[in-house]
């Protein structure tokens, strides 16, 4: 199969996801703890702008905006090699362990923003591995939540929820139950997402007949939407295959 492209600029904002492979279940004690810490090398290595993020036992979402057009895909190498390394060498294993380069979304911030961090913080829930976000320890809500520098970076688009911090999580609890009453859709596949004008905008951008054969729309409500590949959706069981390892 072709490589899917990749889209990116300077100042891009990025919602990333890296699987592994096959969908094993890689993610257990200690490499949820070393996979974040990783994480946080590559924000300070590649200067990366970290919004949120949520380690699964089997994928990895991220929210990003890089400083230069060829950031993501430098940080990404980055990361996702160094930590086969440090994988495979504690536990004997040999191999791959993504499944292929990682995905890559670039969103609008000011449409999106808020419902791409609920979408990364919901993950868990949806999965019924937690009842809330804030229960789930791989996941960067508690840094959210307490505001945290050593962390994770505050988009404005948060930031502009209340006039101090108490008021914009209470905002955004509320924002995130609004969200969880949606349907869940996998951005795994997607290219751009926003406003119509917005991902209309992108496809000229890197020279895409958006609306053609080779792309559809997909409507993601309150007037957003999302433009991908006609072929090769995501499943919704991303959600589904995470029970098998609760209690």
């Amino acid at each position: 199969m072709p490589r899917p492209p990749r889209f990116s600029y300077a100042q891009a904002l990025h919602h990333v996801t890296l699987r592994c492979n096959n969908r094993e279940f890689l993610f257990a004690d200690p490499w949820f703890a070393d996979f974040a810490q990783l994480l946080q090398e590559t924000r300070a290595k590649f200067r990366i702008k970290l919004f949120s993020y949520c380690v699964m036992t089997n994928h990895v979402h991220m929210v990003v905006q890089v400083p230069e057009e060829d950031t993501l895909s430098k940080a990404m190498h980055w990361l996702s090699t160094t930590f086969v390394r440090r994988f495979n060498r504690a536990t004997g294993r040999c191999g791959h362990l993504w499944q292929g380069r990682f995905r890559s979304a670039i969103i609008e911030e000011s449409s999106y923003f808020l419902r791409c961090l609920a979408y990364v913080d919901l993950n868990p829930v949806r999965a019924a591995m937690v009842s809330s976000p804030g229960a789930y320890p791989w996941c960067s809500h508690g840094a959210l939540r307490e505001k945290d520098p050593s962390v994770l970076d505050i988009g404005e688009p948060y930031l502009g929820l209340g006039a101090d911090a108490a008021e914009r999580y209470e905002r955004y609890r509320e924002f995130l139950a609004e969200e969880a009453s949606r349907p869940p859709v996998s951005l795994a596949k997607a290219y751009f997402v926003g406003t119509p004008r917005f991902v209309g905008r992108m496809a000229a951008r890197f020279g895409l007949a958006e609306g053609g054969r080779s792309l559809r729309r997909m409507q993601l409500g309150s007037g957003l939407m999302c433009v991908e590949p006609l072929h090769g959706r995501a499943q919704a069981s991303d959600y589904q295959c995470h029970r098998k390892l609760l209690p």
